[in-house]
């Protein structure tokens, strides 16, 4: 996949237009970034989507989603109130930043906050980050989503957890794209699904 317009190569990082600076979008500290300097083929942002972030934390990938989804919104929510006191400030220096702090297991807590978003992007650490993802998607039935998965945050071996993800995904999504990121994000692979 081409890089997205306002994203660019440099080295072996990315950067991202902010305002008229670039600034650098580290893959070590985003899994999004991770994404795409691993190939990742779909790139569902645009400068109006509308994005749920499930476990947004201090709003390292949300800043730059921020940047991208100008025209649109992103709904942080997290469950730690520390990581939620970072991503207030945050949300105070850009405008189409709503946090939220609440459980992830209960949509229906946020959903006057979310409304309908096109997209869902998740990166729990939870042994439960599939029920999660698939709770939330089929409550708010965007166009897409993402999901990073930590294997060292289930019990069990790692690759037997993999191929439990990718089976149970393809029986729920017609389109199921794995991609190994743990060059960035030890145990990780990141999942978009349509």
């Amino acid at each position: 996949m081409k890089l997205p317009d306002g994203i660019r190569k440099k080295r072996s990082f990315l950067e991202i237009k902010e305002r008229n600076n670039w600034i650098s979008w580290n893959p070590y500290h985003s899994k999004l970034s991770a994404y795409l300097l691993a190939k990742g083929k779909y790139w569902p942002f645009t400068k109006k989507s509308i994005v749920l972030y499930l476990g947004a934390a201090e709003g390292n990938t949300i800043r730059f989603l921020s940047n991208i989804c100008s025209e649109g919104r992103l709904i942080g929510v997290d469950i730690s109130p520390t990581s939620m006191a970072e991503l207030l400030l945050l949300a105070e220096e850009k405008n189409n930043i709503i946090p939220f702090l609440g459980d992830a297991h209960f949509p229906k807590h946020y959903h006057p906050h979310t409304n309908s978003p096109n997209i869902i992007y998740q990166d729990i650490a939870q042994g439960d980050q599939l029920d999660i993802f698939i709770r939330n998607y089929d409550y708010f039935k965007p166009k897409c989503g993402f999901l990073m998965l930590k294997s060292k945050s289930i019990k069990g071996d790692d690759n037997y957890i993999i191929k439990q993800y990718n089976d149970n995904l393809k029986s729920k999504f017609d389109i199921v794209e794995c991609i190994n990121i743990s060059k960035w994000a030890k145990g990780h692979r990141a999942y978009y699904v349509q």
